[in-house]
Order: structure tokens, then C-alpha cells, then sequence
């Protein structure tokens, strides 16, 4: 730049003020600035001051240099500089020579610190932003490793550079360990195989037949490089997911190269010794890593499409080619895929190109999808996806389909989730099949109360919370779905606890009402005992539908009835099987008609009735804190009607029964003692007044010795 003599002063000032001060900048010589500050000066006042411009009363009072910043060498004002494409051989001009304050273009470092300043071959001097040959190497510099993917500059952010400078630097770790591998290790053969010949040991020689086995051979084992790869594969599963991403397909891409000597290896058997064995085990773990990434991270569109085409660039050896095209994940945006979840594809079929093509995907996608969904509540959507998708692991998806129930009570759907249960494929039995006994209590709670888990575990225990918008179940439609259940599930049908909780909710267990139906008219109770036989029989061969008694204003009793006498049919065909029943004597609460109905029902074969109330017996006895906490949330009346219960069957099998009951009653005592006074009397009045006279009348060796027991404590 040539010198000048004079200076031009544009104001831009406003206004009429004349004691307003401007600033300005202005430039004198080549590097040199100054910064001036002019006033508004009454000239005809002041004739001494310097005047800049008369017509507006301007004058110079202040000046100052100013800094130069920095800047790169080809926008350097004090240093010529020549603009060239692509020479490299050396220095262009004056372009060797910088300021202070020059920066190299490519290395974003001071000229000063570059290394490559004036180097033949490289020349950073001659480096500028109008050439497409610099501008490519600046890419380059300031991608390092990211610049196998080809992002745009403007694309790259914090993420993306941090993951791309830790691939950088894993690469350089992994080239040195995989070079050591690809040298090898010289070792004898007797290290691997033990010479077992003497001479050498007697002589200190080879004889011809060991000689072979003390030769040296070069041995190879990838287990170093494994454990490179390894370790950097921990240190991604803690970066963010944009980084994490970065890092792992690099890793898949520098690996995938690794070729294996043809010379023999440590251990054959060992999977880290060789590349063929340890590289499928880096890309399944790798390609798995991806595919959930891409499902639960919001992705930018060029990220998402630029590491699906990356991924499908790579090169795959023979013994990798199993993961072909497996980072070919739908984003949330397909068409495909909306439209499944929309519900407006039901069937996960389309035409593509006049050729059918059915939704599938890998097995880790599908997790994720459901992890997402599941975290976005979005159950309609996540029970049409796994009613339509297909995958490599069948039996991990059954497992992921068998809780499509579960989330229709999520969103309120109670009918469908009934239904949901007993629908099954040509390839699989239908989802009650496979309830767990704490499953099927928990889906009897959901279904009674409509309420469900806060979360998205099918547990009982945890927050539970009202299902906003859902109908509840009518009882005989819920009375159908769970006794269904328990005859397609044999683990179920023959589990007591099972059958105690669909008793229990039967009497109005989950609900705010009494937990005691009115008392039936005896003929009521005979009649629908009678029906309940084909009914069962019916529901057991699918026909759902109920007759009269169970839409009548006794529908309650009616449904009551019927799970007794299932319940009684389960008894004899499982009794010989189970050390269980006090359950189902507890369910029942104060319901004392329906459990006279049990007893009458076991009653029709002697030996069911006997083996039954000897298991029950001992139940009282083994497990006689259930009792004790039974009786606790009842009144005093409880013990007395459930004793009056058993005394009043002809069977002195069930007679019997009442001795446990009150032997226990009387053993612990002071556990009651805590109850109110009028609890404690009214139970001390029934055993004075109704049970020791009545044992007056019984001279067995057990009523006498509970007789005794009574009138010491009373």
C-alpha cells in the first residue's frame, strides 16, 4: 500500500449539538492506524485549534496508533502477499515473510509456530481462501479425522470435532499395536508343545526325532489389538451420542482392515487371538451400539443419512459380511414407518417397485423403538409396531409382544388388552400361555381397579395411578378373560395364590365396597353351582358367552359361584399336587355361603374332602401368622362364624377343622390382647358361651385338651 498525505475524516454525527465528540479511524501508512477524536468547534471563537473542516467546524484534538490484530498472512496489511493455486514447491513472492500478528491459514496456528511455514512439499506460507486446493487442505486440518465422512465445515460442532480428535488419536494407537502384531513374535515350538524326547535332558542335544520342536517359528496373537479396541469402545459408551457415534464407525472402519498372517497363531481356540474371531465380535457390538443410537437420538438428517452411507461403504471381509446393509434404520419420518404407526398400515406390507416388502428390522432397533416409545407414552403406537414387525430373534420378540396387554391398559383399552391375551400366530401359542402367577395377580389388579404402574414395569409394587379415560371392565367380561387364563395355563391353573386373588377380587376385594355379598337364596346357589358346570366347560372350549343368572340382579353372587366351583374342579384334579390351600379359605373373607359351597363341592368324593382339610390342617399350624393377621382385620365375629362354619358339617373331617383354628387362636392370645377391648371381649364371650359347651358334647382327646386351653385363658 502506498503512503498517502492526507487523511479523509468522515463524520456520521447527528444532531445540533456542537459540544458532541466523534471518533474516527483512519489509516496514514501501511500497518499504521490512527484513531483521531474531532469536536465541534465554534472556529470564529478558537482560530488556534487545527481545523479540519471549516463548512461543518470540525477539528483534529486527539490521536492515538492502533492495534493490529490478528489476521491470516494473505490479509496481512503490512506484508505484501501473492496469490497462487497450488504451489507448494516453495515460497511465492514476499509470502515467506509475516507480522506479528500472522496466522497460518491451514494450521490455525501463528506463523511463527507452523512447521510447515516454508517446508517443500507442504508451504503453508503460500496458503490462501481463494484456492480450492488450500481450502481442501484447510478442511483436512481442521476435520483430522472426520474428513472420511466429508461433513461440511458448517456441520461440524463441538461434538462432532471432539469425537472426531479422540478417533485421531485411537488410530495412531491402534497402528502401532496392529504393526506390532503384523511383525510377530519369534519363539521355539516347545513352548507351545512340550518336548517330551530325553536326550536333550541327558546329553544336552537334539536328537533327529525332537529336533523339529525346538526350531523357532513366528507365532502371531491380535489379542493386544483386541484389547486397544476394546478399551477405546468402553471410553464411547461414556461420550455423548454424537461423539459415541463418530468414534465407533471409525473404529469399524479402521478394523475391518485388519487382515491375519497365514502363519499359525497363539491359541486357535482363544476369540481375541485372531481377526476373523474378533472382529465379527467389535461390528455386532459396534452395528448394535449404532442401530440404537440412530433409534434414540434426534439425530440431525445429515448426521443420520451420512452415517447410514458411511457404515455401507465399508469394505467387509468374508467373515463379516453377516452385517451387510445392518445400519439400514428407518428414521422416525419414513413414510413406512409413520404409517404403521398411525395405524393407517395394519398389515406391515407395501408395494415397492411392484415388488412386496415386509417391515422388518434388527432386533436391537426394536428394542430401542420400544425403549422410546415406551418413554414417550406412546402405547397405541408402540402396540401397532409390534403387532406387524418382524426381526432375526423371534423369541426376544415374543418376549417384547407378550406386555401388548399391558400397554393397552396403559392407554385405557381394557377390552382390547382382554382380548390381546388369547390371540396367538400360526408360529406362536397366544400370550396367557406364558403369564407368570405374579403377572397374571398384577393384570387381575389393572383390570379391577383400572388403575396400572406409573412406570412401565408390570409390577405391584411402585406408584400406582388412575388410567385417565379407561372403562372398566364389566365383571363377566373380566371373569371370562381370567378364568380362560388359568385353563390354557397350566402353571397357573394349578398355583393357589391364583386362584385366592381371582376369589378375592370376586368379593369385592380391590374395590372401596364391603368385601361381603348379600347372602344368595339356597335354591339361587343350587341352581347356578349346577349351570356353572357347562359354562365351564364352555369357556374352556373357547365359547365366551354367559347364560341369565349372570346378567341377573345377583350377577355378583352368580360370578362368585362359578369361580368356586372352578376352583373346586381345579381341587380334584390338582389336590394330590399341592401343600397349599389356607389362600383360598382367606380369600374369601366373611363370604362364609361361598365357602360352605367349597367344602360342599369337595364333599362329592371323601377322599378329595379328606386330603384337602388334612393340607389345610397343617397349613394353620406352619403358616399360622397368615391366620393370625386374617383374623386381626376382622371383628371378633370372624373367628366365630368360621368356627360355627366348620362345626356345622356332618364330616368330622371338617369338624376337625376348628381345632387348628383355635389352638392357634389360643396359643397366641396376647397377639390380640392388643385390639380394642369390645374386639377382645365379644371374641371372649363366643369361646365361653358357643365353643366350650359345644365341646362339652365331643369326648375326643383333642377337644378335651382345647377345652382345657380355653377355660385356662378364659
Amino acid at each position: 500500500m502506498e503512503q498517502v498525505d492526507s487523511v479523509i475524516i468522515i463524520s456520521d454525527t447527528e444532531g445540533d449539538n456542537e459540544e458532541e465528540t466523534s471518533v474516527f479511524i483512519v489509516e496514514d501508512s501501511p500497518g499504521q492506524t490512527y484513531l483521531f477524536v474531532a469536536e465541534a468547534l465554534d472556529i470564529s471563537k478558537d482560530k488556534s485549534t487545527e481545523v479540519i473542516d471549516e463548512e461543518c467546524g470540525l477539528a483534529i484534538t486527539y490521536s492515538k496508533k492502533g492495534n493490529v490484530m490478528p489476521h491470516a498472512r494473505y490479509d496481512c496489511v503490512e506484508q505484501d502477499f501473492t496469490r497462487t493455486e497450488n504451489e507448494v514447491s516453495g515460497p511465492t513472492g514476499s509470502n515467506l515473510n509475516f507480522c506479528d500478528q500472522c496466522y497460518c491459514y491451514i494450521c490455525d496456528k501463528p506463523a511463527s509456530e507452523c512447521q510447515y511455514w516454508n517446508l517443500p512439499s507442504f508451504c503453508h506460507c503460500n496458503a490462501h481462501n481463494k484456492s480450492k486446493y488450500w481450502k481442501a487442505h484447510r478442511d483436512v486440518a481442521l476435520t483430522g479425522a472426520l474428513s472420511i465422512f466429508n461433513f461440511d465445515l458448517v456441520d461440524i460442532d463441538s461434538e462432532l470435532r471432539h469425537g472426531g480428535a479422540l478417533l485421531q488419536t485411537f488410530c495412531l494407537e491402534l497402528a502401532l499395536e496392529y504393526n506390532n502384531y503384523m511383525m510377530g513374535i519369534i519363539t521355539s515350538r516347545s513352548s507351545l508343545i512340550p518336548c517330551i524326547c530325553s536326550c536333550h535332558n541327558q546329553f544336552k542335544i537334539f536328537c533327529e526325532m525332537c529336533q523339529m520342536n525346538h526350531v523357532e517359528i513366528q507365532l502371531y496373537s491380535y489379542t493386544p489389538v483386541f484389547n486397544v479396541v476394546n478399551k477405546f469402545l468402553h471410553q464411547t459408551e461414556k461420550e455423548k451420542p454424537k461423539t459415541a457415534a463418530i468414534m465407533m464407525i471409525g473404529v469399524a472402519k479402521e478394523i475391518l482392515l485388519h487382515k491375519q498372517p497365514p502363519q499359525e497363531v497363539f491359541n486357535k481356540n482363544d476369540q481375541t487371538s485372531t481377526p476373523s474371531q474378533a472382529v465379527p465380535i467389535f461390528m455386532h457390538r459396534i452395528t448394535s451400539a449404532l442401530q440404537r443410537m440412530l433409534v434414540l437420538n434426534d439425530f440431525p438428517p445429515y448426521l443420520f443419512n451420512k452415517l447410514k452411507t458411511f457404515y455401507k461403504s465399508l469394505v467387509l471381509p468374508s467373515h463379516c459380511f453377516i452385517f451387510t446393509n445392518s445400519l439400514n434404520v428407518l428414521s422416525w419420518e419414513d413414510p413406512f414407518l409413520t404409517s404403521i404407526l398411525r395405524g393407517q398400515n395394519i398389515t406391515g406390507q407395501r408395494q415397492k417397485k411392484g415388488r412386496k416388502e415386509t417391515f422388518w428390522e434388527d432386533f436391537p432397533v426394536v428394542h430401542a423403538r420400544v425403549e422410546r416409545m415406551e418413554a414417550r407414552e406412546e402405547y397405541r403406537e408402540l402396540v401397532r409396531y409390534l403387532r406387524v414387525i418382524k426381526c432375526n430373534d423371534t423369541l426376544k420378540l415374543r418376549a417384547l409382544r407378550d406386555k401388548v396387554p399391558f400397554y393397552f391398559c396403559k392407554y385405557g383399552d381394557f377390552n382390547s388388552a382382554a382380548q390381546s391375551f388369547h390371540l396367538s400366530t400360526s408360529l406362536t401359542c397366544c400370550i396367557a400361555c406364558r403369564l407368570t402367577p405374579y403377572q397374571y395377580m398384577v393384570y387381575l389388579k389393572i383390570l379391577r381397579t383400572g388403575t396400572a404402574p406409573a412406570t412401565c414395569e408390570l409390577s405391584d409394587s411402585g406408584q400406582w395411578v388412575h388410567v385417565e379415560g379407561g372403562k372398566l371392565l364389566k365383571s363377566c367380561i373380566l371373569l371370562k378373560c381370567s378364568l380362560r387364563i388359568l385353563f390354557v395355563n397350566a402353571v397357573l391353573y394349578r398355583d393357589v395364590h391364583c386362584w385366592s386373588r381371582l376369589i378375592q377380587i370376586h368379593c369385592n376385594y380391590f374395590s372401596m365396597e364391603a368385601d361381603v355379598l348379600q347372602v344368595p337364596p339356597a335354591g339361587f346357589v343350587k341352581n347356578t353351582a349346577i349351570l356353572a358346570a357347562s359354562v365351564l366347560e364352555d369357556l374352556r372350549s373357547g365359547i365366551v358367552g354367559l347364560p341369565k343368572p349372570f346378567s341377573s340382579v345377583l350377577h355378583r353372587e352368580a360370578t362368585l359361584i362359578l369361580v368356586t366351583m372352578a376352583a373346586a374342579q381345579m381341587l380334584h384334579k390338582k389336590i394330590s399336587m399341592m401343600k397349599l390351600v389356607l389362600p383360598l379359605i382367606v380369600a374369601y373373607g366373611k363370604n362364609f355361603w361361598a365357602l360352605k359351597l367349597l367344602f360342599d363341592s369337595l364333599s362329592t368324593k371323601e377322599e378329595i374332602l379328606h386330603n384337602f382339610c388334612a393340607i389345610l390342617s397343617n397349613n394353620i399350624y406352619i403358616h399360622r401368622s397368615m391366620m393370625i393377621d386374617v383374623v386381626k382385620c376382622h371383628d371378633a365375629n370372624y373367628v366365630s362364624d368360621l368356627v360355627t362354619l366348620f362345626l356345622s358339617f356332618e364330616q368330622t373331617t371338617v369338624q376337625s377343622l376348628s381345632i387348628p383354628v383355635l389352638n392357634v387362636l389360643v396359643e397366641e392370645w396376647h397377639e390380640f390382647k392388643t385390639k380394642e377391648h369390645l374386639w377382645i371381649q365379644s371374641l371372649h364371650n363366643f369361646l365361653q358361651t358357643k365353643v366350650v359347651p359345644a365341646m362339652e358334647m365331643v369326648n375326643t382327646a383333642q377337644f378335651t385338651e382345647l377345652r382345657n386351653k380355653l377355660n385356662r385363658i378364659l
